[in-house]
């Protein structure tokens, strides 16, 4: 397999006829990629279970690599989305709120249709070398990132470019490893308060994290020197 192989599709549809053809095929290929595997999802195996001529799917598709792609962008895009919608509305609203809104949608999506999601996860490194930039992950970063915006103020990072990376790569670390380990956590609303509380955690200033933990701020040597030089400038031991 060269490293050149083209993924995007060689024309877009633009009849109702041509979409359907498309829409055929991409669920042909999600069908074959759940119940047999990826090496089971050849462009002459999608065209058999789709019913359309090998050559009307290459009008579209050029290898079995870019139509595993276009699963995966459409299964992804569908759920962005309508995160970016839900998102549009919060504006205005407190970032604990956006957060559980956030993981929730995450978490339900991938919750839809598991064995898919897992399947295209498998594939997903194989996909990044052939095509280097990831349009969900770009989405996804630029959705968090202009959330934050608003909140810079509240929140202890200073480089959001950074935070989004963290908090979009932590939410779907977690969320992957419970959809392949304890796939039950996806429909408890715990998960979600857990991720949640994970994700304020790292974005909260430390003194407003220890005062909810209610607990002293932690003390790096400099803090511990500065505050036995108070205690020997007022006579405290």
């Amino acid at each position: 397999m060269k490293s050149g192989t083209p993924l995007a599709p060689r024309r877009k549809p633009r009849q109702s006829r041509a979409q359907a053809t498309c829409d055929a095929i991409l669920t042909a290929t999600a069908q074959i990629l759940v119940k047999d595997g990826y090496d089971a999802a050849s462009t002459n195996n999608v065209a058999r279970v789709a019913g359309v001529s090998v050559g009307s799917l290459y009008q579209y598709f050029s290898s079995k690599e870019a139509l595993v792609m276009a699963v995966m962008e459409r299964h992804r895009a569908e759920g962005l989305t309508d995160l970016e919608e839900g998102m549009a509305r919060l504006s205005g609203t407190t970032l604990r709120e956006a957060l559980r809104l956030l993981i929730r949608q995450v978490l339900a999506k991938k919750a839809a249709n598991p064995r898919l999601h897992q399947v295209l996860m498998e594939q997903l490194p194989r996909m990044r070398q052939l095509q280097q930039v990831d349009p969900y992950a770009v989405r996804m970063l630029r959705l968090v990132r202009t959330y934050l915006e608003p909140h810079a103020a509240e929140v202890r990072p200073r480089d959001l470019d950074m935070a989004a990376f963290i908090i979009f790569n932590t939410v779907e670390s977690l969320t992957h490893a419970a959809l392949t380990g304890r796939p039950e956590y996806l429909a408890r609303e715990s998960y979600v308060d857990e991720l949640c509380a994970l994700v304020l955690g790292y974005l909260q200033p430390e003194r407003e994290a220890a005062r909810r933990g209610g607990r002293p701020p932690l003390r790096t040597p400099r803090t511990r020197t500065v505050a036995a030089r108070k205690s020997r400038s007022t006579g405290k031991r």
